[in-house]
């Protein structure tokens, strides 16, 4: 079994370090999420690095960090120009 990080879901980081998981940045999933919380208000208008990943270990990633994990685990399967460097979910399928 590999110990090495794998990115495998897009996260939302409150101020508090809380996270939000789900499929992409402000999906659907997401919103329902939200609105499902009592503190889901902290989740909204997140922005720069507070728009993330986590692996499959929960550990928290900003995009750029996220991108080196998925770049050193052949998980970059499609590019956005102008993105490079920056893992946006967009890159992983």
């Amino acid at each position: 079994m590999s110990t090495e990080a794998r990115i495998v879901c897009a996260a939302i980081r409150a101020k508090d370090g809380s996270l939000l998981l789900g499929l992409r940045h402000y999906s659907h999933d997401m919103h329902l999420q939200i609105a499902a919380r009592t503190d889901g208000q902290k989740f909204l208008h997140r922005h720069g690095n507070d728009q993330g990943f986590v692996d499959q270990r929960g550990q928290y990633y900003t995009r750029a960090q996220a991108w080196r994990v998925a770049c050193k685990n052949n998980q970059i399967i499609r590019t956005i120009p102008g993105s490079e460097g920056k893992l946006y979910s967009e890159n992983l399928y």
